[in-house]
């Protein structure tokens, strides 16, 4: 595929990632949705041309999303997890097998810290306070219970993103392989 093919393609990418992000913060039960949806686009990319043009698409994406609607967080959201995710992914998984979980629950505790820092410096609130009760459960337990949570959300992303490439791999790309010659 030439240069200027790869280059439309990711600006097309670019665009509908986009446009899903701020889909998703307008219609706000669709944010986290969308996100998700947009770093399928990611892998998509990913897969069919490669690395340089996987961060130009994550980047890209993450800045016209923030110059549309900078009010939203999803923004941050995609820039530090659900669209670096995908490209981590695929370095990761060229590891040994018994490195690959390691990592991927490294990066996502770490992307989690990142995101609630974020957050914390953003609205100047603490995500828990660890000093007060909530419905009779301490704010320590409810913050354990609540990253205990986010791990078990990000296993199912990744088994997300894990199933949509096989989808991809088995189902679509012989359609769009002529498409992108």
């Amino acid at each position: 595929m030439r240069q200027t093919k790869k280059l439309t393609l990711s600006a097309m990418i670019v665009a509908l990632g986009t446009l899903f992000m701020v889909l998703g913060a307008v219609i706000e039960v669709f944010d986290l949705t969308a996100v998700a949806l947009a770093s399928v686009l990611v892998a998509f990319v990913y897969i069919e041309l490669g690395s340089p043009y996987t961060w130009l698409v994550w980047i890209s994406t993450t800045l016209c999303t923030f110059i549309l609607y900078q009010h939203s967080a999803m923004w941050f959201i995609y820039l530090v997890l659900f669209g670096i995710y995908p490209i981590l992914k695929g370095y990761i998984e060229r590891l040994k097998r018994p490195f690959w979980w390691p990592l991927k629950i490294v990066f996502g505790n770490v992307a989690f810290l990142l995101m609630l820092f974020g957050v914390q410096l953003i609205t100047g609130l603490p995500f828990i306070n660890a000093e007060e009760t909530f419905f009779g459960i301490s704010g320590k337990a409810l913050y354990i219970f609540t990253w205990v949570l986010l791990n078990v959300a990000f296993i199912a992303y990744d088994f997300f993103i894990t199933v949509m490439v096989r989808f991809y791999m088995v189902k679509l790309r012989h359609k769009f392989k002529k498409l992108l010659k």
